[in-house]
Order: C-alpha cells, then structure tokens, then sequence
C-alpha cells in the first residue's frame, strides 16, 4: 500500500506543478508574493494597535487595505482581460517592491504617524485588488477548465504556505530589529517572485481571445450585461460578499486576541497568523490532492460556511493561546476552501473571454471587506472581543441555513 508522502508526490506529479513548466513559475512567486501579503498585515495591524491600542483602529486601517477590492475590483478584472497577464504581474511585483521600500524608509525616517499607516495599507490594497484577478486568469490561462479547481487549489497551497512563512518572519523580524526592517525583507521576497514572473513566457489561453480584446469601457459594459443575465454567477457574487462581511473580518480581532487577551507581542501575532496560514494550507493541501467532490458540490460549500461560523465561535471561547491557534486553525481551511470553491465556480459560470471579469467580480464581492473589518472593530469595541467572534460564526451559520433551504439551485451545482 503506497505511503501517504508517495501518494502526495504521485498527486504533485499529476497536477498543474507537474504538468506545466509555468505554472511553476507562477506558484512560487505566489508564494513569495503571499508572503509580503500576510507579513504587511501583521506589521501594519500591530502599529495600529500600539498607536492606538484599539480594535475599531485596526478595522479602520483593514478596511482602507480591502476598500481598493471594491473600488477597483471589476475594473480589475477587465484589464486582466484586455492586457498581457504576464506583464501585468511583472507590473504589479514591481509596484510592491517599490510600495514596500517606501514604507520601510517612511518608518526608518520617523515617519510612524496613524494617517502614514492607514495611507500605506490603502496603497498596498490597491495593488493587492489588481493581482489576485489576474493571477487566477492567468492559471486558468496556462490549464484550462477541465483541472480548474486542482489548478487553483495548487496555486491556494502556495498562497497559504507563503501566508504562513510571511507571518512568522515578519512577527519575527519585527520583533527583533523593528519595522522597518521587517518591510525591507517582505520587500526582498517581492524582488525574488518579480524576477520568477518575469520567466512566464507561454500566453496560454490568453492568445486565443487576444485579436478580440475590446476597450475597457465595453470589457465593463459586457461584464454588467453578464451579471444580469447569469444568475448563478449573481448568486455567487452576492453569497461571496456575505461571507466575506461576517467571516474574513475576523482579522480585525487578531492584534487585540495577542496583544490583549495573551498579552504576545509581534511574535506571538505572528504565531497567530501562521496558525490562520497553516489552516489554509490544509484546506488547499485537500483540495489539491484530488478531493474534487468537495469543489464539485454546492451542499459542501454550505457546509464550509458552517464549518467557518463554528470555528469563529470556537475563538470566542478561547482563553489558553494553543486553542485560540487550533480554533484559527479551523476557522482559515475553511475561508480558503470557500475562496477555491468561489473562485472555481466564477471562472467555470462564464464564456472563455470573461474570465478575468470573473475575477473582477468576485474581487468586487470581497470588496465588502471593509464593511466588515468596521462592523467587528465596532462590535468589539462595544461588546467585547468574545462577543463579537461569536456573533459574526452565528451569523455565518445562518446565512448557510437561510440559502440551504431558500436557494434550491445553489445545492445542485
């Protein structure tokens, strides 16, 4: 009988990291780029705490990092489908290093003000709300639609395993030679998935539609006639919001949950968000290694937002560090196993040429973030941290019922 590592590398060998010489390419620089991703956030979200000691301040500094997603999201989308996606990431890894050198040298300066950090979190955002579109388009490019969800489920396990590395080196680093430094070493990652982009060569699918790219004002026009007339693709994008409102805010509570009910420093936020990375690479480990029935079935993805609401309500009872870092645990396999199960079924509920919108519009469904990172920082601030967790997992388990049972066709997909 084949041993599990043997049946993970027989499954590695077979899926998209086996197959297509660029999709490797582009899964390690995700992994790189995730990594500046998870890392800000940790370095961010602690400097607004200790400024202001407050929660709703960090949900105020969350929401400017996720507002670009909504402002920016399906327009997003229509220039992934109008412009060479390789370039477009080249572009982008190159924004972030120079973004994140900024800041660095911001904060070496002196300059630590809140208006500085939210500023910064606003200006990483917008170039955050233009890469995910793109880097799913372009993997949809290089496999196509048949392995869609084993491609996105690969390139999720390096997403979360970069989400993973990026938290715990940039607690640490932060803790040990202060912020600026952390910044200086995200920005380090940033140059090495910037000089892998820069080796993609095959355009994929992407060269079939080339000769029939339309302005972006009728890529947008085309996108809106889309979302009124398919309605699975509506219902997606609506549901996606929800969850992405009550569930993804949680991130808002993680500097107070360390700094607050444990009394850990960056260090031990960053052991936090690595508890939240590794759960995400779990759920995409999963899904990568062929459990495709759970991707295939709208009921399982009911049962994930439950999952994801009872997880939430496992941290609102969690006093000792280890089981806040379990119930952190739960709470990211399931909102990655929700982000590949969306992402999967936007990309497969559209023609070939509106992909990339797609992907605009399910950027401009967790858009909403901010929304949320505003009602958690205001829902602690007032009731508690407890409190709070365990409304917005109540919440979440009631939006899976009420569809469940309201919206027969989601069950059937």
């Amino acid at each position: 009988m084949p041993s599990p590592l043997a049946h993970l590398m027989d499954a590695l060998r077979a899926s998209p990291l086996g197959q297509e010489p660029d999709f490797r390419r582009l899964w390690t620089a995700s992994i790189f780029s995730a990594a500046g991703m998870a890392g800000e956030q940790v370095i961010l979200g602690l400097l607004v705490y200790r400024i202001t000691g407050s929660s709703q301040w960090v949900g105020i500094s969350l929401a400017a990092y996720y507002m670009p997603l909504f402002i920016a999201g399906t327009l997003a989308g229509a220039v992934a489908d109008w412009m060479d996606r390789r370039r477009l990431l080249r572009m982008l890894e190159l924004g972030f290093i120079i973004a994140q050198l900024g800041v660095a040298g911001a904060l070496a300066g002196g300059l630590d003000a809140l208006w500085m950090i939210i500023s910064a979190s606003a200006m990483l955002g917008a170039l955050r709300a233009m890469q995910q579109p793109v880097r799913v388009s372009y993997a949809f490019d290089l496999i196509g639609g048949k392995t869609i969800v084993t491609a996105i489920s690969t390139l999720n396990l390096g997403l979360r395993s970069g989400q993973f590395v990026g938290s715990l080196t940039a607690g640490g680093v932060m803790e040990a030679f202060g912020a600026p430094a952390a910044f200086l070493t995200l920005a380090t990652g940033h140059t090495v998935a910037w000089l892998l982009v820069g080796r993609l060569q095959s355009p994929g699918r992407a060269s079939v539609a080339a000769a029939e790219r339309a302005p972006i004002r009728r890529n947008l026009m085309e996108y809106l006639d889309e979302l009124r007339r398919n309605r699975i693709l509506l219902m997606l994008v609506l549901l996606t919001a929800s969850v992405e409102m009550f569930g993804f805010s949680f991130q808002t509570g993680l500097p107070q949950l360390a700094a607050g009910r444990f009394d850990v420093g960056a260090d031990g936020l960053g052991q936090l968000q690595a508890a939240r990375a590794a759960g995400g690479v779990a759920a995409s480990l999963i899904l990568t290694l062929g459990l495709t029935w759970l991707a295939r079935s709208g009921r399982a993805y009911l049962g994930v937002i439950v999952l994801f609401g009872f997880g939430l309500l496992a941290v609102s009872v969690s006093h000792h560090f280890s089981l806040a870092m379990a119930a952190l645990f739960l709470v990211s396999g399931m909102a990655t196993a929700s982000d590949i199960l969306t992402q999967s079924m936007l990309q497969l509920s559209v023609p070939n040429a509106l992909r990339g919108r797609a992907m605009g519009a399910w950027s401009l469904a967790i858009g909403i973030s901010p929304v949320g990172q505003m009602e958690m920082g205001f829902l602690i601030g007032w009731l508690g941290l407890s409190t709070a967790f365990a409304i917005n997992g109540s919440v979440l388990i009631a939006i899976a019922l009420v569809v469940a049972i309201t919206v027969p066709s989601l069950r059937k997909l």
